[in-house]
């Protein structure tokens, strides 16, 4: 039952309300309650409320119009679940999210926020997912993200951002999920990436990343995917990523990377899709593919004119009979999609558990 408005404090109510004004709620897909009946915010669409307090605001894909308004959030404290997402939401992140330490999710993905994601985030002490995708934000990725000890996903791609990866991201041992793709980042992947023990999944894809890939990225050993193709990395592809023994999905393609690629890479048994092209590999490829078992219908691409082969070519896909027709590039975009969080279980309803690769 509602608790009704002599139970639930005033402050919050009132927060509510001037957010809802703010972000032209009567324009809302819903707003049941809102302004409806008796001020009970138990009853309002996208509020969630536990023991008198508001815990969590979902409204995703409401049509939310606007500007957040500063010093209004930070009446809600109980606050857990923040979800604004894939709406038309304007302007700057307002600083004062960093007061909110219960708060454990925030998504403002797909908006249209611009400016620069807020230090005052890492105060956020006790944040486990960070959403703040597909906007226009600008400036650095703060070190103070680095504080959130309690972090397990943190997407910021299709963004603006600039200047290096944060050494501090290091510290973070239960991040499983980095996602960065299509922004501007610079410099080189920090060298202490080996301590991220957690973390399963890491795309620095379409950014101007340059120097070595860190042999350290070897000791991510839950990795299942891994994409750094499409930036300026030059050196050879360290031998420490045949130690990935749950890697599912390498990408390397489109940078500047010399040598040839190590034979650890056949110690990948699980191993269901890699792509080199496009670098400037020398020699063999090696045929990794007696001792990946587990290629299953993959798209396994080799790409370059300066190597020669001797154990075979490879084309841009190779389907097994049992393969729906698929390209490799929405196989990947959905592969990287932000909601998507199993691979195992995205390439078994794609492919079929039957679904098998013909061996060259």
């Amino acid at each position: 039952m509602g608790q009704g408005q002599s139970s639930f404090p005033t402050t919050e109510v009132a927060a509510l309300l001037e957010l809802y004004d703010a972000l032209n709620g009567d324009l809302w897909r819903r707003h049941d309650g809102w302004k409806q009946g008796p001020c009970d915010p138990e009853q309002w669409f996208g509020v969630d409320v536990s023991m008198g307090h508001v815990v969590a605001l979902r409204l995703s894909a409401n049509g939310l119009r606007g500007y957040l308004p500063t010093a209004t959030l930070v009446r809600l404290p109980h606050l857990r679940v923040l979800d604004l997402s894939k709406n038309q939401l304007q302007g700057e992140i307002p600083v004062d999210l960093g007061t909110l330490t219960s708060l454990r999710r925030l998504d403002l993905s797909c908006n249209d926020l611009t400016g620069a994601i807020p230090r005052q985030i890492g105060d956020c002490s006790n944040l486990q997912e960070l959403n703040l995708y597909q906007n226009t934000l600008s400036g650095s990725i703060p070190k103070e993200l680095g504080k959130l000890q309690s972090l397990r996903t943190l997407q910021l791609q299709y963004n603006s951002l600039c200047g290096a990866l944060p050494e501090a991201l290091c510290d973070l041992t239960q991040l499983s999920k980095v996602n960065v793709r299509g922004n501007c980042l610079i410099g080189h992947i920090p060298q202490d990436i080996g301590r991220m023990q957690s973390l399963r999944f890491l795309s620095l894809r379409n950014n101007e990343f340059t120097g070595a890939i860190p042999p350290s990225l070897g000791c991510c050993k839950a990795l299942e995917f891994l994409n750094l193709s499409s930036n300026q990395l030059s050196g050879p592809i360290p031998a420490s990523l045949g130690e990935l023994i749950d890697l599912e999905y390498l990408y390397l393609f489109d940078n500047a990377l010399e040598g040839r690629i190590p034979d650890s890479i056949a110690r990948l048994k699980r191993l269901r899709e890699s792509d080199f092209r496009d670098n400037q590999l020398l020699g063999e490829l090696p045929n990794f593919l007696d001792g990946c078992s587990s290629l299953e219908a993959v798209m396994t691409k080799w790409k370059n004119r300066k190597a020669s082969y001797s154990h075979a070519t490879f084309g841009d896909t190779i389907p097994s009979a049992n393969m729906p027709p698929v390209s490799s590039h929405h196989f990947l975009q959905t592969l990287e999609d932000p909601s998507f969080d199993s691979l195992a279980t995205f390439f078994s309803q794609s492919f079929g558990p039957e679904a098998a690769m013909t061996k060259v």
